[in-house]
């Protein structure tokens, strides 16, 4: 009868600290926060139908490219052009822009670049694990080898079983043991 109580307190002891071993999981949350470049198409075109008279000269640089060079006065190389103010609106943006012509202005197309924010939140939930190992232990001051297996239960606690040579009797030992985590 005694030996049965005793092996009630045993699995009334192994279940308790099992129940210890139930932790709750660990959340860990990363923001990551980019801009990222969007093209927006045009929504609205605004002209204002009053220009300004402005007087421009044309050149032809080295590489090619039309240069246009703002004067205060006319000269025999000038040319008489108007100048425009016009708001384009896209979805998210706005583009204030002033236009240079000589001739009738009829239509502006043209996209709008901007940078846009974007957020990306991460959450990670973490477990403690449980795992199984294998061990071989040979004691420094006699021949006495050890193997055992160790089974981790939630990174809490920790139930072992090996078999251990004796020396002196000549026969193997078994032993059982039982770690809980302090700190």
């Amino acid at each position: 009868m005694k030996d049965w109580f005793t092996y009630f307190l045993v699995i009334v002891l192994i279940i308790v600290l099992i129940k210890q071993c139930e932790g709750n999981e660990r959340t860990i949350t990363n923001t990551k926060i980019e801009y990222v470049k969007v093209t927006d198409t045009v929504t609205k075109t605004k002209i204002d139908t009053i220009f300004k008279k402005v007087f421009v000269n044309k050149y032809v640089d080295k590489q090619g490219e039309n240069v246009i060079v703002y004067v205060e006065k006319p000269n025999d190389s000038t040319i008489e052009a108007n100048k425009y103010n016009t708001t384009l609106l896209s979805n998210n943006a706005t583009a204030e822009l002033e236009i240079t012509t000589t001739g009738e202005l009829l239509d502006v197309q043209g996209v709008i670049n901007y940078n846009q924010k974007q957020t990306t939140t991460e959450t990670l939930k973490i477990r403690d694990a449980s795992g199984f190992y294998i061990y071989a232990n040979m004691p420094v001051n006699s021949a006495q080898p050890e193997l055992g297996v160790l089974y981790q239960l939630k990174n809490k606690m920790f139930i072992s079983a090996g078999a251990q040579y004796n020396q002196f009797t000549k026969s193997a030992d078994l032993k059982v043991g039982l770690g809980v985590k302090i700190f």
